[in-house]
């Protein structure tokens, strides 16, 4: 697994939002195999439109699990 820095990106909130977006939209219908923690950290994202540089990074590791 790659290791990522959890308090460094170049991108800006908005930035992150639209890539977190990006991310929970692909991993629709993928429900089955995600933990309840994670399906929890993306409802709570899409609900409150904010993603913090540790989330963004969680929902890339989720992805790439999942693909």
């Amino acid at each position: 697994m790659a290791y990522h820095s959890l308090s460094e990106s170049t991108l800006t909130p908005d930035e992150r939002i639209a890539e977190a977006n990006r991310i929970i939209e692909m991993l629709e219908g993928f429900e089955s195999e995600l933990r309840p923690n994670e399906k929890d950290m993306m409802a709570k994202v899409e609900a409150y439109g904010t993603c913090s540089v540790k989330q963004l990074f969680w929902l890339r590791d989720i992805l790439g699990r999942i693909q």
